[in-house]
This record gives structure tokens, C-alpha cells and sequence, in this order.
């Protein structure tokens, strides 16, 4: 039975994906690799979701050693920030709804999200998501030891909830972040930002029991019952 919510922050409920993927693809340019979204998304393993040390890693996996990861992380860093603060920021669309449906279940939820802290207030802030989750459910990259695909974020998330983790539904838009969901024991859902073959399929590899494309296409009350 399902008892308690978690969601991924970046992709998952706000869409910032497009920032980061244009940061890195120009970083990687500036490294000598020139990459499509599409093909960035099928050769560098960590592309959507990160972390930005793993995405840097796999940069040089492939060849590419001009620069440090410290170094490519400042520069992605500087090239994501330049965007984000000068950029309205959204829930994604019918997301207000289903949190809203939630919260009328009495059932908890939380945010489980690798993003910086200082990162994440702010987008939580400037999108208004401030308003609907309390700072004790709101769990970053500072928070825990080991990073996704590790299940520590949604451990302590379904900790924080007061709740077994395998009573735990978790919404995903990284085959990394629904490992890391597997990984703790919880039921896990995909809600990628791109509607992309390659993308789907690494979710449902990844162990998703479902994959929407976009709130509006989630009853979530019928999730929670098991009715999906």
C-alpha cells in the first residue's frame, strides 16, 4: 500500500532539463565534442538526470581529456546558472493539479533530488513550489552520502515521511533516479521530460512500472490504489 510520495525535482516537476542539456552540449564543444541532443543522450550514459560529476566522467570515458572534471563542472556550472537566473520558472503542467489530489488524500510527499541546495531553493522559490513542500521534505545532494543510482536519497525521504520505504511511490525523469527508487525498495514511475524511444526504453530497463509523458496523463489516485 502505498503511504508516501516522493518526487524528483529538475525534469521530474520542473523542466529545467533544456539548461542543463544546452550547458552541456556546449561544454562538450568546447572540448572537441560536437553531439546532437540525440546522440548526447544515447553515448553519455548520465546525459539526463547526472550528476554533473558523472556526466563529466563519462566526457573523458570517451576520449576527451582536454579538461579536468573540476574544470568542466565550473564551466557547465557557469553556462547553467547564466540561464537559470534570468529564466521564469514553472511547474511542469498539471503537476499543481496532481499535488493538489495528494494533499486531499492526507497522503505526505517529499522532494528527493541530487540539485545543490542553493540551487533548488531557488528554483523551488521563483516556481512557487516553496509554497507546498516543508524544508523537513526536502532532500538535496548535501543531505545524503551517495548519489543516485545509490538509493540513499529515497531512503531518507520515506524516513523523513515516516514511513518503509517499500510503501513508497517515487516519480522519475533518469533511468538513474528509478534505480535509485528500485534500489530502496520503492514502486517507481517514470515522468521523463522527452518523449524519446531511446529514453523510454532505458526507463522501463530501469525498472519504471509505469511512464507518462506528462501529469495530465496520471490518475493518481488510482496509482496510489493500485488501480493502475
Amino acid at each position: 500500500m502505498i503511504k508516501g510520495i516522493a518526487f524528483d525535482l529538475e525534469g521530474t516537476i520542473v523542466d529545467l532539463e533544456k539548461l542543463h542539456h544546452d550547458a552541456h552540449l556546449e561544454l562538450f564543444r568546447r572540448v572537441g565534442l560536437n553531439l546532437s541532443i540525440e546522440e548526447a543522450i544515447s553515448k553519455i550514459e548520465h546525459f539526463v538526470g547526472g550528476p554533473g560529476e558523472k556526466i563529466m566522467e563519462d566526457v573523458q570515458n570517451l576520449g576527451y581529456r582536454y579538461m579536468s572534471i573540476d574544470e568542466m563542472l565550473k564551466i557547465d556550472q557557469e553556462l547553467y546558472e547564466r540561464q537559470l537566473y534570468r529564466k521564469k520558472i514553472f511547474p511542469r503542467e498539471g503537476f499543481l493539479e496532481v499535488l493538489q489530489t495528494i494533499k486531499d488524500l492526507e497522503i505526505p510527499f517529499s522532494i528527493g533530488s541530487l540539485t545543490p541546495s542553493d540551487k533548488a531553493i531557488f528554483i523551488l522559490k521563483e516556481s512557487g513550489l516553496c509554497n507546498y513542500f516543508t524544508n523537513d521534505k526536502i532532500i538535496l545532494k548535501e543531505d545524503v552520502q551517495n548519489l543516485k543510482p545509490s538509493p540513499d536519497v529515497y531512503l531518507e525521504t520515506a524516513r523523513r515521511m515516516g514511513i518503509k520505504s517499500e510503501e513508497q511511490l517515487v516519480f522519475e525523469d533518469s533511468h538513474n533516479g528509478i534505480k535509485a527508487a528500485i534500489s530502496a525498495g520503492s514502486k517507481a514511475i517514470g515522468m521523463p521530460v522527452y518523449n524519446n524511444s531511446f529514453i523510454l526504453n532505458r526507463l522501463k530497463e530501469a525498472g519504471a512500472y509505469e511512464i507518462f509523458l506528462g501529469w495530465k496523463e496520471l490518475n493518481v489516485s488510482q496509482l496510489i490504489e493500485g488501480k493502475i
